[in-house]
C-alpha cells in the first residue's frame, strides 16, 4: 500500500531543476523595471478660485417698526400711507397733549427758579465779599487813627516846643495890642469911615490869631486828665476788635458760599431737572415722531382709537439704499466670510443684470433652519435705475481670496 502515492525519482529530479531556472532568470536575466517619476503640478495656473454662493431677499438698508410707548386713545394724526416724511416728523399723537404741556412749562419754571436761586447766591456771596473787603480797609483806617490819637495823649511836648510856642503867644499878643491902639484912635469915627472899618478887621484877624497860638500854648502845657486816655484806650481796644472780627469775615468768605446753602441750593436745581425731563418725557410718549427719514409703508393709526404700548403700527422705511440679506448660508461657508468683501448679486426678477454688492455685516447669532444652523449675512448693491422692491429674491455669489 506504501508504493501506491510514492512519485518518481526522475519527475522530482526534473520539478527542482525547472524551480532552479525560473529563479535564476528572476535574479539575474530579467530586465529591472523603473520606478515612475512623480508628476509636479503648477498649483498658482490650477488654482480654481472658491465661489459661496447663497439665497437672500432684498430689503430697504435701514427700516423700523413703530410703536407707542405709552396706552391712549389717537387724537390727531398727520401722515398716511405712502408718504415720504424726513426726520423728526410727527406722525401721530395721542390725547392729553395739553395738560402734559402744561406740566412742561410748570416744571421749566421750577427749573428756571432754582437756577437763578443757584447764581443769586454766588452773586450775593460776591457782594459780601467785596463789602467784607472794604470793612477791612476802613476797620484798619480806624486802627490807625486810634493809635494816633492815643499816642497824641501821651506825648510830652519838649522844651524847645514850649519856649516857641510862648515866643509866638508873645508875639501875638504885641500885635493885638497894636491893633488894639489902632483901632481906638478912629473908634469916635463913623461906623461907615473906611479907616475905622481897615482898623476892624485888623483888631479882629490879630485876635483871632492870637487865641489859636494861646491854645497851642495851653495844649503843649496841659496834661490829659485819666478820663480821656481811658476813652482813648478804649477806642484803640474796640478797633482792634472790630478789625479782627473783618479779617475773619473776609477770610471766610474767601472760601465760597456756604456750603449747607450751595448743597440745598443744587439738590433743588438737580430735583427741578428731573421734574423737567419727566415732563418732557411724558409729553414726547404722547408722540410718534419718525426716527429717520424715509416713506411710510404701512400706517395702520386712526383717530379715536385706542392703543397699546409696543404694538407695531407703522412701518417706516429708507428706500434709498438696499441691501440682501441671506437666508441659507451654512456655518461651513460663514466661517470664511469677512466685513467688506465683494460679491456679485442677482435678481430673480432681473436675470440679466448683475450688481456688485459689499458685506456690511455677518450675524453672530445663527438659526436653526430643517436641522442645518445658517447665518444672515447682509451685503450692501446699488440698483442704479432697476425698480427694486422689498422682498425680491437675491442671488450672491461671494468669491474668496
Amino acid at each position: 500500500m506504501n508504493n501506491k502515492y510514492r512519485i518518481p525519482l526522475g519527475i522530482i529530479i526534473v520539478l527542482a531543476l525547472s524551480s532552479l531556472g525560473y529563479w535564476g532568470y528572476i535574479r539575474y536575466a530579467a530586465p529591472i523595471q523603473e520606478t515612475p517619476s512623480p508628476q509636479v503640478v503648477d498649483t498658482e495656473k490650477s488654482t480654481i478660485p472658491t465661489i459661496i454662493s447663497a439665497e437672500g431677499k432684498v430689503v430697504p438698508f435701514q427700516y423700523a417698526h413703530l410703536s407707542f410707548r405709552v396706552p391712549g386713545f389717537v387724537e390727531q394724526t398727520y401722515v398716511k400711507k405712502g408718504n415720504r416724511v424726513k426726520k423728526g416728523t410727527l406722525l401721530a399723537h395721542l390725547e392729553n397733549q395739553e395738560q402734559l404741556e402744561a406740566a412742561v412749562a410748570a416744571a421749566n419754571l421750577e427749573y428756571v427758579s432754582a437756577k437763578q436761586a443757584l447764581l443769586e447766591l454766588y452773586d450775593k456771596h460776591d457782594l459780601a465779599l467785596a463789602q467784607a473787603q472794604q470793612t477791612v480797609a476802613e476797620s484798619r483806617s480806624s486802627l490807625d487813627e486810634a493809635q494816633r490819637t492815643l499816642d497824641n495823649l501821651n506825648a510830652t511836648a519838649s522844651e524847645s516846643d514850649l519856649e516857641a510856642a510862648r515866643a509866638g503867644v508873645a508875639l501875638a499878643e504885641k500885635i493885638l495890642k497894636e491893633a488894639q491902639d489902632l483901632y481906638n484912635q478912629y473908634s469916635h469915627k463913623p461906623e461907615n469911615n473906611a479907616k475905622r472899618a481897615a482898623a476892624r478887621l485888623a483888631l479882629a484877624a490879630a485876635q483871632k490869631q492870637y487865641d489859636f497860638i494861646v491854645r497851642q500854648l495851653n495844649y503843649l502845657e496841659g496834661t490829659p486828665n485819666d478820663i480821656t486816655i481811658e476813652r482813648a484806650e478804649a477806642n484803640l481796644a474796640l478797633a482792634h476788635a472790630q478789625l479782627d472780627d473783618a479779617e475773619k469775615t473776609y477770610k471766610t468768605l474767601q472760601n465760597g458760599p456756604d456750603p449747607d446753602d450751595v448743597e440745598l441750593a443744587k439738590a433743588r436745581l438737580d430735583n427741578a431737572d428731573a421734574a423737567l425731563k419727566a415732563a418732557h418725557a411724558a409729553l414726547d410718549d404722547l408722540e410718534l415722531r419718525a426716527p429717520f427719514s424715509g416713506v411710510i409703508i404701512s400706517f395702520d393709526v386712526k383717530e379715536g382709537e385706542s392703543v397699546s404700548p409696543g404694538i407695531p403700527l407703522v412701518l417706516l422705511a429708507d428706500l434709498s439704499t438696499w441691501q440682501v440679506e441671506t437666508t441659507d448660508l451654512a456655518e461651513s461657508d460663514v466661517a470664511s466670510l469677512r466685513e467688506g468683501m465683494k460679491a456679485t448679486v442677482t435678481l430673480d426678477a432681473f436675470p440679466d443684470k448683475s450688481f456688485e454688492g459689499v458685506i456690511t455685516e455677518i450675524s453672530l447669532l445663527g438659526e436653526d433652519r430643517r436641522g442645518s444652523v445658517t447665518y444672515t449675512v447682509s451685503l450692501t448693491f446699488d440698483p442704479d435705475d432697476v425698480p427694486v422692491r422689498w422682498g425680491m429674491t437675491a442671488f450672491v455669489d461671494i468669491t474668496l481670496p
